[in-house]
């Protein structure tokens, strides 16, 4: 005959053992489907993110852009070869507003004087800088009015 305590050893009685995970599987069946799933969609979600732009949408965004462009001269600084220059609206990319436009050549800045209204070619580039090219003078502005040299009797009696 076996001893009780032989009995206990070989075959324990698992009525009193707790449920501590030890015991079975690790996870159930359904809880590793869950886990595996989630790690699906965990590396879908991250392959996504890391993904570099298309090359279509990358071409379009590093070429260099060109508008037509109008306005009229406020202020020159030889120096800096820019105009300050009141523009036109510019279709497709700015309202009408006065700014600072370096010129190029520098050399066009010399057929160039306050109020005159010119036309040129808005030349901007990926990195955001920006200057006019073939800039041609439309008009220059109308020479001020001379004062009548003769004073007339009126003008003599209000003095």
């Amino acid at each position: 005959m076996v001893s009780n305590t032989t009995q206990r050893l070989c075959h324990p009685d698992r009525s009193e053992v707790k449920a501590s995970g030890l015991e079975g599987p690790a996870f159930p069946r359904r809880a590793r489907r869950l886990a595996f799933l989630f790690l699906c969609a965990l590396l879908a979600l991250s392959a996504a993110c890391n993904r570099s732009p298309s090359q279509p949408a990358a071409a379009t965004s590093s070429a260099t852009r060109r508008y037509p462009f109008k306005g009229k001269v406020i202020s020159l600084d030889k120096q800096a070869a820019t105009a300050n220059i009141d523009n036109e609206p510019i279709a497709g990319f700015m309202d009408p507003m006065a700014m600072s436009y370096t010129i190029k050549p520098p050399a066009a800045l010399s057929q160039l004087q306050p109020g005159d209204s010119i036309a040129a070619d808005l030349v901007v580039q990926p990195d955001n800088t920006y200057w006019l090219e073939n800039v041609k003078p439309a008009g220059h502005p109308p020479a001020p009015a001379a004062k009548p040299a003769a004073t007339t009797e009126k003008s003599r009696r209000n003095q």
